[in-house]
């Protein structure tokens, strides 16, 4: 398997003095000095950015993501995990973190998009052959689907608008969608295939690995307020909601590099990681978490190849079944403890009026349909509020009406059937892909590929479902990621366009003068 080609001294020193000044910035706390470091680092970052592929610069992004604090996603405790201020400037609007910056009303983030989109659109125009060589052909139906959910976005925006709808509200609305289909074209057109996978695997293994590493530390060694109930001091969570999405796809990676046989090392994965995602997950205490890893295991289990893997689990949970059922039923009615946590979960996700939590969100699902039903064929639009036909009691979160915690319910009720089908559509697409390639591909790493590809996808449709996952950084990047990677794994399988074929750059323009000598030297 190939790999890229090695980063030149010039892209390791800038990426050095980059890092040190992030440091140093992050040490001192300084706000303008912070402003001076952040200049100084960007323009050496867009330099690295200039001299590598965009596949590099892409995972290096899905990497920071992934592993940066992300304040607006809440912060648990008063204590600021290591590079907070690189988050704060990255994923967030730059004028929430220097106030004389009211006009950016954009992230770090953003500002790079717009410098990788120049870059592929110059090496593209040039026929470099950095980024295109080796790569694989994405399938266009995947493509046409991109621009289609770009293209819905914007219209059901604009006619938004023209019903009245609240701008400042939309923007917050429109970010939520816009940024999947967007960043998917850059990784469609960066990624090559299957060679990139050992790379992919690596960006998700360590970031999870460092997130759950992270959550047990908080946990353990970080204290709070005595909650007035309890008197634990124990946060209530440790890093962010959204990196249960995080903690779930690495669960199905090393689920998927088993079940599919991909080698020896498939094992020593298992026992080294599966301990650290449990510890990690755990100690986050998102129960949708579970959720996402348990509703993706079964999934895989009945779409996967039968295996003698497949028949031990099965044998073994029959044996276990009436061992389960009694646990359930002696701890359905339980309280407090931690003996029967996992099914005050378990009741939790069913039973709707098991904790004050659940009840809420149910109310707020029955505003979404009732607004849906208003408007089922091109919904109220951005900018408008659901309507309210049960009265939720307050909550501390402002954009509620406009960004409610159930965003699949959420898009139906804003964009209505032909919006949320144009929109998501794209989703579809690379089940599509993914499970096309699975059924028929021969090679076992392609099928894990596969799986990783279509588990991905479940898990942002139940973030999304149940916890503000629509929009947020760490899930779209999974998922942008994985749907190219299905198309990839499609057409590198033979399931899409005939044998895979790597693109072949187009030979540099010739002049009238150079064109006709080289026929009369023929």
């Amino acid at each position: 398997m190939s790999s890229d080609p090695k980063l030149g001294g010039d892209v390791i020193g800038a990426l050095s003095v980059a890092f040190v000044l992030a440091v140093i910035g992050g040490l001192i706390g300084d706000t303008s000095l912070g402003l001076i470091v952040t200049l100084i680092d960007f323009v050496l970052v867009v330099y690295a950015m200039t001299r590598v592929p965009v596949r590099t610069s892409m995972m290096a992004l899905m990497f920071l993501v992934f592993v940066l604090p992300n304040p607006s996603e809440g912060t648990p405790t008063d204590w600021d995990p290591p590079f907070t201020p690189v988050g704060r400037i990255l994923l967030n609007h730059l004028n929430t973190v220097d106030h004389s910056m009211s006009f950016a009303s954009f992230s770090g983030l953003d500002v790079l998009f717009v410098v990788l989109i120049a870059i592929t659109f110059v090496r593209k125009s040039s026929n470099s052959r950095l980024d295109s060589a080796g790569r694989l052909q994405t399938p266009k139906p995947l493509v046409t689907l991109a621009w289609l959910s770009i293209g819905s976005t914007v219209f059901v925006w604009v006619t938004s608008l023209l019903r009245g709808g609240d701008f400042g509200m939309s923007l917050w609305q429109v970010n939520c969608v816009i940024y999947l289909p967007v960043i998917f074209l850059l990784f469609q057109s960066s990624l090559r295939g299957p060679k990139d996978h050992r790379a992919l695997m690596k960006v998700l293994l360590g970031s999870a690995t460092y997130k759950c590493l992270l959550a047990v530390f908080i946990v353990n060694f970080i204290k709070v307020a005595p909650d007035p109930e309890t008197g634990s001091t124990r946060p209530v969570y440790a890093t962010s909601h959204n990196d249960s999405m995080l903690f779930a796809a690495a669960f199905v990676l090393i689920l998927a590099l088993v079940v599919e046989r991909t080698g020896k090392k498939a094992k020593w994965f298992a026992l080294i990681f599966l301990p650290i995602l449990g510890l990690g997950t755990a100690a986050n205490n998102r129960r949708l978490a579970w959720v996402q890893v348990g509703l993706v295991f079964l999934t895989v289990y009945f779409i996967s190849r039968e295996s003698a893997f497949k028949r031990k689990l099965r044998r073994a949970l029959l044996a276990a079944t009436p061992v389960i059922a009694i646990y359930i039923a002696a701890g359905w009615n339980s309280m407090y403890g931690a003996t029967f946590k996992p099914v005050r979960l378990i009741r939790s996700v069913v039973d709707a009026e098991s904790d004050g939590s659940s009840m809420w969100r149910e109310l707020e699902n029955v505003n979404l349909i009732a607004t849906f039903r208003s408007n089922p064929l091109f919904g109220v639009g951005y900018g408008h509020p659901y309507e309210e036909m049960v009265v939720l009691p307050p909550v501390d979160y402002p954009l509620e009406r406009y960004l409610p915690h159930n965003s699949i319910l959420g898009l139906w009720s804003y964009t209505g059937i032909v919006g949320y089908a144009t929109l998501t559509l794209l989703w579809a697409g690379g089940v599509y892909f993914a499970m096309r390639a699975y059924q028929t591909a021969e090679d076992p790493t392609y099928r894990a590929a596969a799986l990783v590809a279509f588990g991905s996808v479940l898990i942002y449709l139940l973030q999304s479902w149940g916890d503000l996952g629509l929009g947020s950084w760490t899930g779209v990047f999974l998922m942008s990621c994985s749907i190219a990677v299905a198309g990839k794994v499609a057409v590198a399988s033979g399931q899409w366009g005939g044998p895979a074929k790597p693109i072949k750059p187009k030979p540099p323009a010739t002049t009238a003068r150079g064109a006709q000598g080289a026929a009369r030297a023929g």
